[in-house]
């Protein structure tokens, strides 16, 4: 057995040197310089050249090889890394598979350095008094979870057109809220705002800007005034409805009567109508007959037959007009007649809804506006509870200021509070201070206050704040509250309510009770040392803004 085994062996190493001197000879003969001698082929002519002639017809075929071999490394250097290499391990395929994806990162990386941006402008800041420049929506909080739709509906149509009116109810029927909220968008900018200022003191709702939504083309209501306009005359027994100033006993033709021209608020048959009058265009009066005669019973097209209805006249004035030229969208206002010896035919106003109401139909509503018996009672509460915090009198300014198209029912209020001279002199101050914000707010605001809080009204104030001054038994009691008062007129002489000579004479009336300052009671009176000392002490011209000694004072009103 052994033996047999090295003859196999020898005889597979003999067979593996027989196929490799073949492959050595078989390389070499595709080698330049080659010591086997190659076999030599000839060239033939070429088939089917299509009259080609070859210029290689008859000479030896001499391949040369396609693969290039690679030189073997000369340096001693490059021989060593050439065997390193060739003993180094392949590379798995997780190995492989990594490289090639960094090889695509720093491809991508590269064109995106390469890659040139566009210079784009920033967009525009939208800031948020932008979202209700030109809003027409409002926003109406603290509602009645009684009041409907119907009712906003109501209140806000007689201010202009509305294009939608929305309350938000709760999502279910077992939540229930204290009061709800809704929206009102009207058709145009003006009429909101008409709406704003004059709902913005409404008792039992809150109205601010909303943001803007989309209007519609046609409002969900119309004013009555504004219905009114753009509705039909009365019935007149006439041709077309055609209207007449002359009575029909002494009326002789139709040439002394108008035909006027409206557009039908009904969407639905606007639409028919105008359908109508494509296909009698397009198919000719033929076709007109035809569809009165199968629609004779159908009210949608009633338009056809009935002369007197307002859509008659609409139908016969649009085919009129498209029939001469005009688009579907705009005519000709100029007045024609129809017929000869006929009536004069107005053509319909397309009403614009989205410019608001037109000018002639707009109320003006009244520059002076009364308090409600609500609102007085809320007045009178807070100024009956009134004191010289900041905070109260905040509280009555602002509910003051909110009411100023009442000014004058707010500043009686006021004035009638100091007449009591019962009143305690802390409350007639917070009073005074009260009045002070309330003056300022409105010069700030541009109201005009000088007809309702006229001299003779602020001079009335100042003497039942004399009255009260004179009550005071105590010597320290009057200089604080001579001092406070004095504090208030210095404000309104810094922003410039009156003038310094009428300041004066308020502060005259203050202390004496009089215009000029002199106090009646001393005329009388004999001109002994007590007397003088007593005339000299109110007749003093102390700064009252600076008092000396104040730590030996108590101020009752602190």
């Amino acid at each position: 057995m052994h033996k047999r085994g090295q003859v196999n062996k020898k005889s597979l190493e003999e067979e593996q040197q027989a196929i490799g001197a073949i492959y050595k000879q078989y390389i070499d003969t595709f080698q330049e310089h080659s010591d086997i001698p190659r076999k030599a082929f000839v060239k033939s002519d070429t088939l089917y050249a299509e009259g080609k002639e070859n210029s290689e017809k008859g000479q030896l075929y001499n391949p040369k090889p396609i693969i290039k071999l690679k030189k073997e490394p000369t340096n001693a250097h490059q021989q060593i890394s050439f065997n390193i290499n060739k003993r180094a391990k392949k590379k798995s395929n997780l190995k492989a598979l990594g490289d090639e994806l960094k090889m695509l990162q720093h491809e991508r990386q590269v064109k995106e350095i390469k890659l040139v941006v566009p210079k784009l402008e920033p967009p525009p800041l939208v800031t948020h008094e932008s979202e209700y420049t030109n809003s027409t929506n409002l926003f109406v909080s603290n509602l009645n979870p009684q009041v409907t739709e119907n009712h906003l509906i109501q209140l806000f149509g007689t201010y202009g057109p509305l294009a939608s009116v929305k309350i938000m109810w709760p999502r279910n029927e077992t939540s229930s809220r204290s009061a709800n909220c809704g929206f009102v968008a009207f058709m145009s900018r003006s009429d909101a705002e008409r709406a704003m200022n004059g709902l913005k003191n409404h008792e039992e709702m809150r109205i601010n800007w909303g943001k803007s939504v989309k209007i519609p083309s046609y409002p969900v209501h119309i004013p009555p005034e504004l219905y009114k306009l753009y509705s039909p005359p009365p019935p007149s027994g006439l041709p077309f409805n055609a209207q007449t100033n002359v009575a029909k006993s002494e009326l002789k033709d139709l040439t002394q009567t108008v035909v006027k021209v409206t557009i039908p608020f009904d969407r639905n048959l606007l639409m028919i109508i105008h359908r109508m009058i494509e296909f009698v265009i397009r198919e000719g009066p033929e076709f007109e007959a035809l569809i009165m005669d199968m629609e004779s019973g159908n009210p949608e097209f009633k338009f056809l037959s009935d002369f007197q209805d307002p859509a008659h006249t609409y139908y016969r004035w649009k085919l009129y007009s498209m029939l001469n030229g005009d688009p579907k969208n705009s005519w000709s206002m100029k007045p024609f007649r129809m017929y000869e010896n006929g009536s004069v035919w107005i053509p319909p106003t397309a009403p614009n809804y989205r410019e608001g109401m037109p000018p002639e139909l707009i109320k003006n509503p009244k520059t002076e506006a009364n308090l409600s018996e609500s609102q007085t009672a809320r007045l009178v509460s807070l100024i009956k509870h009134l004191t010289t915090s900041k905070s109260s009198v905040s509280e009555a300014m602002v509910f003051c200021v909110s009411h100023s198209n009442a000014l004058g029912d707010v500043l009686q209020v006021l004035v009638d509070s100091f007449k009591n001279v019962a009143t305690n002199p802390v409350k007639k101050l917070a009073r005074l201070y009260l009045l002070t914000d309330v003056l300022y707010n409105c010069k700030v605001r541009r109201i005009r206050y000088c007809e309702e809080f006229t001299p003779e009204v602020c001079t009335e104030i100042f003497n039942q704040l004399h009255s009260t001054y004179k009550e005071l038994h105590h010597a320290q009691d009057k200089v604080c509250f001579k001092i406070k008062v004095f504090v208030v007129l210095r404000a309104w002489l810094f922003h410039r309510f009156y003038d310094t000579k009428f300041v004066t004479k308020l502060e005259n009336v203050l202390l004496t009770g009089n215009e000029n300052g002199e106090d009646d009671s001393f005329h009388d009176e004999p001109l002994d040392g007590a007397n003088l000392l007593k005339r000299s002490y109110h007749t003093a011209t102390t700064d009252c803004l600076i008092v000396e000694k104040k730590k030996q004072f108590v101020d009752m009103f602190n």
